[in-house]
């Protein structure tokens, strides 16, 4: 993180601007972002993290609170819309999109999609949030999903072997399923080609991520806490190898009903001081490697696409203590753009704004101390959205 904001403009992104329609409790909103920090704060349960949830579900195509799109529909409304303007390495783009609770709908500088998947990648972000705990002792899948989300930022081809994968293993488990064995050895060999792509690229993330994490735990500890992570693939790693696994279990898997072993049963763990951190460590130490794996993801996702991807917090004062929450938020200040929401002011520098949030409406803080109040209303009046 050596890289200050403002110091070339080739590295810089920024989302300049967002438009929100019927999206969670916020009725019909357009708010302007600074290039650095954007605090948003206010009291519990006003909408806080529904502003920074529009922001991300811009950045990666899903939010990162709920699975279920439609839980993200204002009440008693039939449909979200999002509109956007970003800028990345000079280039201005203009982002739209929108569900109904059936039918998504994208559209990114007038190219028409179907689906969310093409926001990857083009304003790469990372979020850390109170739930990140889950990381170090919750389950495996939530392990797997900051891996697959880590590596669809940086690694477009990543994508396309983790899809080729599942849509292999579908028909694999329908053929186990009805005991049919004539069909199902293409669909094995299409798994093993697509699973030895996954593990190795896994691998190298969690190899990359290490000696940052080690640098920021150490850090955001005062020197206290050693981080490690170790990978635990439930495959052989050569496509050879895990062909054959496949072969000699399918009796067993045919019982089950489903693949037993795969990248969909991979995991990892944090260690702290060599010992297993989801049975040794205080919350307080979960907390604290879960932060610091946040910054860490930060560097290598910002090396990978040579730019400085967003950073975004939801709730601030919760994640850790006043003291490590004061070395965090010392390094947050040599990222980029940033979004954090807080329930209490912060300092921000001369590239940042502060936004308070109440019950779905904005008040923005401008340098001078006044304040710019809207009700629910944005400048677009009754404007209906930009069909799609």
């Amino acid at each position: 993180m050596k890289r200050p904001l403002g110091l070339s403009p080739q590295l810089l992104m920024q989302l300049k601007g967002l438009y929100i329609r019927n999206f969670r409790n916020i009725a019909d909103e357009e708010i302007t972002f600074a290039p650095g920090c954007n605090v948003i704060f206010g009291e519990n349960a006003q909408g806080k993290t529904n502003l920074l949830e529009a922001i991300i579900l811009l950045s990666i195509g899903r939010s990162f609170r709920t699975s279920h799109l439609s839980e993200l529909i204002r009440e008693k409304e039939a449909a979200f819309y999002l509109e956007a303007e970003g800028v990345r390495e000079g280039i201005s783009h203009h982002l739209k999109l929108s569900f109904d609770g059936q039918t998504k709908r994208l559209h990114i500088d007038g190219n028409t999609y179907a689906h969310f998947n093409p926001l990857l990648g083009l304003f790469p972000s990372v979020v850390h949030a109170p739930r990140d705990v889950e990381l170090v002792s919750g389950a495996p899948s939530e392990r797997r999903r900051f891996l697959d989300l880590a590596l669809a930022q940086s690694e477009p081809l990543y994508v396309h072997h983790l899809s080729r994968f599942y849509r292999a293993m579908k028909q694999r488990n329908c053929l186990l399923r009805s005991q049919i064995w004539d069909a199902i050895d293409c669909w094995e060999a299409e798994m093993a080609q697509a699973a030895t792509q996954i593990q190795k690229m896994r691998t190298q993330l969690i190899a990359s991520l290490s000696p940052a994490l080690q640098k920021e735990g150490k850090a955001l500890s005062h020197g206290q806490e050693c981080h490690e992570m170790v990978f635990s693939p439930s495959y052989p790693a050569t496509g050879e190898g895990y062909l054959e696994q496949l072969q000699k279990n399918r009796r067993r898997d045919s019982e089950l009903k489903l693949t037993a072993t795969g990248p969909h049963r991979d995991d990892f763990s944090f260690l702290i001081n060599g010992k297993l951190a989801r049975i040794f460590a205080s919350e307080g130490q979960k907390k604290t490697a879960t932060a610091a794996l946040k910054l860490a993801e930060w560097q290598e996702l910002s090396k990978k696409i040579d730019a400085l991807p967003l950073f975004a917090i939801d709730d601030l004062g919760q994640p850790l203590d006043p003291v490590r929450e004061k070395h965090f938020c010392q390094m947050l200040e040599k990222l980029g753009q940033g979004f954090i929401t807080t329930p209490k002011k912060l300092d921000i520098g001369s590239h940042g704004q502060k936004i308070k949030i109440a019950r779905g409406c904005r008040v923005v803080h401008l340098p001078e101390g006044a304040e710019l109040i809207h009700k629910n209303a944005s400048p677009r009046g009754n404007e209906a959205p930009v069909p799609l």
